[in-house]
């Protein structure tokens, strides 16, 4: 007997076994994105780090979404469902995104790399507030 929202055609196709070759190769996909988030996580990337996380994470995901849950073999229903719920995963992220980056500048906050004012909570900018002045903490020579 069929799942409710499959088709007679979409049962007669999953019971086809696909070859091990493509699973290989989606394994091999996700090994690479993971060796790319790898070596991009320990470059400084301020601009665009983020958003380069996010998009590898979504295709990894994807692909083990479509290959190793077998979602590409569905039609229908199990789709609508699985783009319904990417877009609104698009739109929890974008909406925040977009009302931080156009928010009045001395809202955002201290040390975040759209505000001017220093975040406090690190001693150089302590020793900036109190002292008047940046001191090299490395190099205890320096200090008073």
């Amino acid at each position: 007997m069929a799942i409710v929202n499959e088709t007679h055609t979409e049962h007669r196709n999953m019971q086809e076994h696909h070859g091990t070759a493509r699973y290989w190769i989606v394994y091999g996909a996700l090994l690479a994105f993971t060796l790319i988030t790898v070596i991009t996580g320990r470059m400084h990337l301020p601009t665009f780090g983020l958003l380069l996380a996010l998009v590898i994470a979504t295709v990894k995901g994807t692909l083990v979404l479509l290959f190793f849950m077998h979602l590409i073999d569905h039609k229908g229903a199990n789709r609508l469902v699985m783009g319904v719920s990417l877009l609104f995963v698009v739109l929890m992220i974008a909406a925040p995104m977009a009302d931080f980056a156009t928010r009045f500048r001395g809202s955002n906050p201290p040390g975040s790399h759209v505000s001017d004012l220093k975040d406090l909570n690190f001693p150089e900018a302590q020793g900036d507030a109190i002292h008047g002045g940046s001191h090299d903490l490395k190099n205890p020579s320096t200090h008073p």
